[in-house]
C-alpha cells in the first residue's frame, strides 16, 4: 500500500525561532502500523507534507497513492480540506482519511455530510483506529467512521526513532525545526473551553522512560531547535518529570540542542514545577512561567470546570515565583460564561493585588471542535454569540508556497452575562492595565497608593479608564483606534492596518510583514519617538533594530526603561532633551568657545 501523510503546520517566527514544526502526530499513527507484523513490509511512504505548500504541487505528488492520511488541527483545517478536495477531483481512487482534533465526536454526521470527498474519519487517538482501517482496506471493506479504544501500553514505535521523519530533515538542511516531546497522554481535568480532556480522556498514561530518553537523544542529534512538551500538565509527576528535565539539560550540554524548551505546566504541583522552571531558565530554555488561571472569579472557574486552578492558587504561585526571582505572565480569557463586567474588572485588579505586575495576556474565547463549549446545549445555556473569523494564530505566510488559504476560528463575542458592547469595553479595560500598569507608566504610583491604603488598584484604574475615554489627545486617539480595530475585526473579520501608536495589543493589530526592513519602516512611520520595544533572541537583530529605530530610548526584551542613572527622553513630537543620567547635566551647562590666534 502506497501512503502519504499530511500534517502541514504553520511556519513559526518571531518568538522562539523561525522554522517549521515536525509532523509528529501523523508520524505516530503511521509508525504504529508500519512496525507491526501485518504491515511491516506492505506500507510504502510516498510523501510527508509538513508545510503549507501549493495544493496543486502536493496533489500531483500524491495522485498515485492508495491512501492519504490527514492530521487535522485548527491551524490546517481549511488547508487540508482544500487539498483533499482537489486530490479527490484529480484522483478519485485515492482513499482520503481525516483524523485529529478537528474531527469531532458529536458532529461526525454533520462533517460526513459536509465533506463528501473524505472517505473515512478517525475519532480520538489514531494508532489503533488507523491500524483497524488498514486491515479493512486490505480486505476491501472500509467504513466511514472509526473510533477504537485508547492505546493501553504506550511502549509503541516512535516516529523519531523509526526513521519516518528522517527524510524531510535530510531533504531540508537549511530549515530550523521545532517539535513536540510527548512523555504522557491524557488530562485529569475537563475544562469546558479545552478539548484535551475530551479528546484524550481523563486517565493519564505514561510512555516508558527509556523511550523518552531515546527520543531526547534523537532530538539533540538532529539539531532540533525548539521542543514543546506535549503533556497537558508537565510537572504533575515529579519522579518522572524532574529526571526528564535533567536528561534534556544533559543532551543540550553535549549537543548544543535544543535551544528552547517550553511546556504546559501543571497548575497545582507548586514547588515541583518551580524547581523544573528554574532549571529551564538557568539553562536559557525560557524566561519564565505561564500562569493560566483564565478567570479570577471562583464562580466562573466552577462553570468552566477549572478544577486545577483557583484564584487562591495563583496568589500562592506568585509568592513562590517572586521569592525565587522567576518571571511570569498571567493568562485570562474573555468572555467566559458567567463573567460579568464587575467580576472581570475586579479580577484584573486581583491579579495585580497578588503580585503580578510583569505581564498579563488576554485571549479570545475560541470554540474548539471537541470542547464542551462547542456543544449546542452549552452554547444555549450561557447565551453564546459567536463569530467565525480568519484565524490570527495561523502563522507566518510563505509567498512561494502558501496560497493564503485562510484558517477559520470561532470566537465567542458575547454571553448572557456580557453583551458585545460590554465585551469591547472590558477588553479595552484590560488594554489599559497591560499598557499603563505592566508597561510601567502608572505602576509605581498605583502600587504606592494601594500599599498605603489610599486607593485600591480597582479604584485607580476605574478612574484612569474614565479619564482615557474622555481624553482628546494622543492617549484617547490610541484608545478609540484600538477599540475600532477590535470591533471591526470581530464584526467583519477584517484586520485594519495603520493603527495609531505603538502600544496596541499584538492580537488586536497583528500585521505580518514580509521582511525586517518593512517592520522597521512601518515602526518609524509616525510622529512619536520616545521609546521603541524590541523582542528578539538575536543580539545582531537587537543592535541593528536599536540603531534603526527613530526613538530616544530602545528597550530590548523588557518593558522597564526608566532608571535614574540613564538618560530619559525622545525625539520628534515627543520632544528633545534628556532628564536623568549624565546627559541631562549638559542642558544646565554654559558652554563657552574661545578661539585664540597665535602671533608669529
Amino acid at each position: 500500500m502506497k501512503l502519504s501523510l499530511v500534517q502541514p503546520n504553520f511556519r513559526q517566527g518571531g518568538s522562539a525561532f523561525s522554522g517549521y514544526w515536525l509532523p509528529y502526530s501523523v508520524g505516530c499513527v503511521y509508525s504504529f502500523s508500519a512496525q507491526t507484523p501485518e504491515f511491516k513490509d506492505k506500507l510504502e511512504l510516498n510523501k510527508l507534507v509538513f508545510r503549507r505548500e501549493k495544493i496543486e504541487w502536493a496533489s500531483d505528488d500524491m495522485a498515485g497513492d492508495d491512501i492519504v492520511l490527514f492530521s487535522c488541527y485548527m491551524w490546517n483545517w481549511e488547508y487540508n480540506k482544500a487539498l483533499a478536495k482537489l486530490l479527490k477531483e484529480k484522483s478519485p481512487d485515492v482513499q482520503i482519511v481525516f483524523g485529529g482534533p478537528q474531527v469531532t465526536e458529536f458532529r461526525n454526521a454533520e462533517q460526513i455530510d459536509q465533506l463528501p470527498y473524505v472517505d473515512t474519519f478517525i475519532i480520538s487517538e489514531g494508532e489503533l483506529s488507523v491500524h483497524e482501517y488498514l486491515t479493512d482496506f486490505e480486505k476491501g471493506n472500509t467504513r466511514k467512521l472509526y473510533s477504537a479504544n485508547r492505546v493501553e501500553d504506550l511502549d509503541i514505535p516512535s516516529p523519531y526513532l523509526t526513521g519516518v521523519i528522517d527524510k524531510i530533515i535530510l531533504d531540508n538542511p537549511d530549515i530550523k525545526w521545532s517539535t513536540t516531546l510527548e512523555t504522557n497522554r491524557g488530562c485529569p481535568f475537563s475544562c469546558t473551553f479545552c478539548d484535551w480532556g475530551s479528546l484524550t480522556y481523563a486517565k493519564v498514561k505514561k510512555f516508558p522512560m527509556e523511550k523518552v530518553y531515546q527520543e531526547i537523544e534523537w532530538l539533540g542529534a538532529n539539531k532540533i531547535e525548539y521542543i514543546f512538551m506535549a503533556d497537558a500538565n508537565f510537572g504533575i509527576f515529579p519522579d518522572r518529570d524532574m529526571p526528564i528535565t535533567d536528561y534534556i539539560l544533559d543532551v543540550q550540554k553535549r549537543t548544543g540542542f535544543p535551544a528552547t524548551v517550553n511546556a504546559n505546566w501543571h497548575k497545582n504541583a507548586k514547588q515541583n514545577v518551580i524547581e523544573i522552571v528554574k532549571k529551564f531558565i538557568s539553562n536559557g530554555f525560557n524566561r519564565g512561567m505561564t500562569l493560566s488561571v483564565q478567570s479570577m472569579d471562583d464562580d466562573v472557574l466552577k462553570i468552566i470546570k477549572r478544577k486545577n486552578m483557583q484564584s487562591s492558587h495563583l496568589g500562592d504561585m506568585m509568592d513562590l515565583l517572586n521569592k525565587e526571582g522567576i518571571g511570569s505572565y498571567t493568562e485570562l480569557i474573555l468572555p467566559l460564561p458567567g463573567e460579568t463586567t464587575d467580576t472581570w474588572r475586579q479580577g484584573l485588579a486581583d491579579v495585580l493585588d497578588i503580585g503580578q505586575h510583569n505581564s498579563i495576556e488576554i485571549w479570545f474565547h475560541q470554540v474548539l471542535e471537541n470542547a464542551t463549549s462547542n456543544l449546542p446545549e452549552h452554547k444555549n445555556e450561557y447565551g453564546f454569540e459567536t463569530v467565525e473569523l480568519p484565524d490570527y494564530v495561523a502563522g507566518d505566510r510563505e509567498p512561494d508556497h502558501d496560497q493564503h488559504i485562510s484558517e477559520i476560528t470561532e470566537i465567542v463575542k458575547a454571553t448572557n452575562t456580557m453583551s458585545f458592547e460590554e465585551f469591547l469595553d472590558n477588553w479595552m479595560y484590560a488594554w489599559m492595565i497591560i499598557n499603563f500598569h505592566c508597561g510601567g507608566w502608572a505602576q509605581v504610583i498605583t502600587r504606592v497608593w494601594d500599599k498605603q491604603g489610599k486607593q485600591t488598584y480597582k479604584q485607580s484604574y476605574d478612574r484612569l479608564f474614565n479619564s482615557i475615554q474622555e481624553d482628546k489627545g494622543i492617549v484617547g486617539k490610541m484608545f478609540y483606534t484600538t477599540r475600532k480595530i477590535l470591533d471591526r475585526y470581530l464584526t467583519t473579520g477584517v484586520m485594519e492596518e495603520g493603527a495609531y501608536g505603538h502600544t496596541l495589543f499584538w492580537y488586536a493589530n497583528r500585521t505580518f510583514h514580509k521582511n525586517y526592513d518593512e517592520v522597521i519602516k512601518r515602526a518609524n512611520n509616525n510622529d512619536l519617538g520616545l521609546c521603541s520595544y524590541i523582542c528578539t533572541n538575536s543580539m545582531e537583530k537587537a543592535h541593528r533594530a536599536s540603531e534603526l529605530m527613530e526613538t530616544g530610548i530602545a528597550a530590548v526584551n523588557t518593558g522597564v526603561v526608566a532608571v535614574a542613572e540613564a538618560p530619559f527622553g525622545g525625539i520628534k513630537q515627543t520632544g528633545y532633551g534628556r532628564e536623568g543620567g549624565s546627559g541631562a547635566i549638559k542642558d544646565y551647562l554654559n558652554v563657552k568657545y574661545t578661539h585664540m590666534g597665535l602671533k608669529i
